[in-house]
This record gives C-alpha cells, structure tokens and sequence, in this order.
C-alpha cells in the first residue's frame, strides 16, 4: 500500500466513524449532573445518545467505546483523565470505559448506579463484545477456566512480572 492510498483509508475510516457517531457525543451530562443521576441509581452512560447506526467494522469493541464515550467516564462522566478497561471477572468480557476513582468503586460498590452499570453497560449499549487481554498481549480467561488453565496464566504473569522488573529490582540489591 502507498502512502497515499493508506492515507486515503484514514480518512475513509474517519468518515465512517463521523458517519457512525452523528451527534451521539454531544449534550453529555456534566460531571456535576452526573452526580445527581448517581443519586437516582442511573449511570452517566444510559442517558448519552446512541448512534443509530452499527458500529464501523473497523472498529474493535474496545475502540468503538473509546470513541462513543470520547473521553468521558461511563459512570460519572469525568474527563481529560485516563480512562480504563472495565472488564466482568466471571465473564472477561470488556464492560465499558472508566476513570480511576469509579472503575475502583465498581468493583466495591453495590449502590444502584453500580449495579445498573453491570447490568447495562456501555458495550452491550452499543452491541459490541470483547474479551479483555492482560498488560502482556494475552486474553483473561472467564472464571470458569480450569484450574490447570489458571495455574498456567498466573505462571506466565509472574514470569513476565519478574522479566520486566528484573533490571530494576537488580539496582536495589546490595553488592558484596
């Protein structure tokens, strides 16, 4: 492909998106309003506009919902922070969006904003499905794994843990 011909794609893909998105992304609730939908049990996220159209084929789960949520927290509506992947540990599949504070809460909380969050969340909002992937490439399996499968993945975290820290660590250790 030229470079020419891959820039046109980009800006093919743009245009879908733009297409996909219309409006969905403006008159959100403030972070201030989404405070007060909290108190009534409902998440920021369930009363956002929804794009009409399917989702861009292009587009994975998880960057479909980077772009439909455009920065904001599902659950509070925050933004100019970093977001994360929530993702349900019984199934592994990506939830939505969330910043730091909520995504901590979300898995403490059993308020009703909370749970209509697990109920409903923005990936099954947008009809999307992903399994979310480790730090290291790999897809988190469902709870349901065997306890083999288990042992295996939690072998090859902490290996890939002890690979990554393993030159800092060193610099710690005394020397004879």
């Amino acid at each position: 492909m030229t470079a020419a011909e891959a820039l046109e794609e980009v800006r093919r893909r743009q245009a879908a998106e733009g297409e996909w998105l219309g409006d969905a992304t403006q008159g959100r609730p403030t972070f201030a309003e989404a405070e007060l939908l909290d108190r009534q049990g409902i998440p920021s996220c369930h009363v956002w506009l929804v794009p009409e159209r399917e989702v861009p084929s292009h587009l994975s789960a998880t960057q479909a919902l980077r772009r439909w949520q455009a920065g904001a927290c599902a659950m509070c509506s925050a933004a100019g922070g970093r977001l994360l992947v929530d993702h349900c540990h019984q199934t592994g599949l990506v939830r939505g969006l969330l910043c730091t504070s909520c995504n901590t809460a979300e898995g403490l909380q059993s308020a009703p904003s909370f749970v209509a969050y697990r109920e409903r969340p923005p990936a099954v909002i947008l009809g999307v499905e992903e399994m979310y992937g480790s730090p290291w490439g790999e897809v988190i399996a469902p709870s349901d794994a065997s306890p083999e499968e288990r042992i295996q993945r939690n072998a090859a975290h902490v290996d890939a843990a002890e690979a990554l820290f393993a030159g800092i660590t060193d610099r710690f250790r005394p020397t004879a």
